[in-house]
């Protein structure tokens, strides 16, 4: 396991030294963890983000792979062509996110509120998304293919647009 970043050691000096404030502290890889911070393109992947709150966030390619993202709010925010590949997404709000093109192949979904989220060209291969709430969401051409969808169902093989 590895132990803290020179990043955190360096941000843990700077407080200790009054240069910067406690509440700078949630800053990962270079990235504010707040509301509409701008982290395109940041690298975050296996991140402990735990509750974090990035409404409004510009996450354009992002990279979330892995990242423990469970109660976070990502409300409106942008993480198109992200890669969220295995995180762990269970009750975090996503309401009107952009997820066009992200890959959230094998991703933790369950009880996540997806309500009006754009899914167009999303990989959701593997995904739970068991008790999650899909109203309004815009699927296109989503793939699901192995996904467990909202009721507990497999989908099927070739399941692209919906759940088959």
């Amino acid at each position: 396991m590895a132990g803290p970043s020179r990043s955190t050691w360096l941000l843990a000096l700077l407080i200790a030294a009054g240069v910067a404030r406690a509440e700078d502290a949630r800053v990962v890889n270079g990235c504010r963890i707040e509301p509409a911070t701008n982290c395109s393109f940041a690298r975050l992947a296996d991140a402990s983000l735990q509750g974090a709150d990035l409404s409004d966030a510009s996450l354009h390619g992002v990279v979330l792979e892995g990242a423990d993202l469970r109660n976070a709010v990502l409300k409106r925010a942008d993480l198109q062509v992200g890669r969220l590949a295995r995180a762990d997404l269970r009750d975090a709000d996503l309401e009107q996110a952009h997820l066009f093109a992200v890959d959230l192949r094998g991703a933790q979904l369950q009880n996540a509120d997806l309500r009006g989220v754009n899914l167009q060209d999303a990989h959701l291969e593997g995904a739970n998304l068991t008790g999650a709430d899909l109203s309004g969401a815009f699927f296109g051409t989503v793939r699901f293919d192995g996904a467990t969808w909202t009721d507990g169902r497999k989908c099927g093989a070739e399941s692209r647009g919906a759940c088959r």
